[in-house]
């Protein structure tokens, strides 16, 4: 059974797991599922919006991909959610990478 797969099996039993949608989310980034990836971590964001790892990777993926502008509006909202729940040093990388773009 392959990664994804226990991952799958897993949230079945656990479908509000946070840790389990972001390590599915990761792992379908890996190949030729990035698209699914980041759709999993766009999904997370509305679902567990002050997850805020889910913001930074998605936002770290887009940029990677070109896509500067929404890579932006993804790493505010990022930052926002950091904000929220006290995580300065999230907030200050995903600065850091707006910055950057």
């Amino acid at each position: 059974m392959s990664r994804r797969e226990q991952l799958e099996e897993m949230l079945a039993t656990e479908p509000d797991d946070t840790f389990l949608h972001y390590a599915l989310a990761l792992e379908l980034t890996k190949g030729a599922d990035r698209p699914a990836g980041l759709q999993r971590l766009a999904d997370m964001n509305v679902r567990f919006p002050d997850h805020v790892p889910a913001y930074f990777r998605r936002g770290q993926l887009l940029a990677e991909d070109g896509e500067d502008e929404d890579a932006r509006a993804v790493l505010r909202q990022g930052m926002a959610a950091a904000q929220r729940t006290g995580d300065d040093h999230a907030a200050a990388e995903m600065r850091e990478l707006l910055e950057s773009l």
